[in-house]
């Protein structure tokens, strides 16, 4: 979301294709966050969120909102540090990036950043293909 003040406007932009009649959420409070601290954060609206994320949420999926980051920059750092051992990262990355995508936070500021990894993981095992699809993901969803 973007806020421009000369025209007191709040310009939404969306970082996926959006179909017609999809329903479109609004997050009040901090997606990475337990489903606990969500609804914690949430009483103050009076009212009790009813999206997937908190009907479905599981341990497991609290975990991958709390540690998203983290795992991220691990999986970067190590990458960084070892670039030969992208062949053994790779399953990782990709399995990484599926859990978020699945749980709907492949909006963050840390998400452009996996993909770029993913990319340049590719291009270390002289996967073309797979690079440049990448590579395609990070450019659309920085722009």
């Amino acid at each position: 979301m973007k806020f421009d003040i000369p025209t007191f406007c709040l310009q939404v932009i969306a970082l996926r294709d959006i179909k017609a009649n999809q329903q479109l959420f609004y997050c009040y409070c901090q997606p990475h966050h337990s489903v606990k601290e969500r609804q914690r954060q949430l009483a103050t609206y009076g009212f009790e969120c009813q999206c997937n994320a908190c009907v479905d949420a599981t341990a497991e999926s609290d975990n991958l909102r709390e540690e998203m980051d983290s795992r991220i920059l691990m999986l970067i750092g190590e990458l960084l540090t070892h670039p030969q051992s992208s062949g053994r990262l790779l399953d990782p990355l990709l399995k990484l990036e599926k859990e978020i995508v699945k749980e709907g936070l492949d909006f963050g500021p840390m998400f452009p950043h996996l993909l770029y990894v993913l990319s340049q993981a590719y291009l270390e095992l002289k996967n073309l293909p797979k690079h440049e699809e990448y590579l395609k993901k990070w450019v659309k969803i920085k722009t």
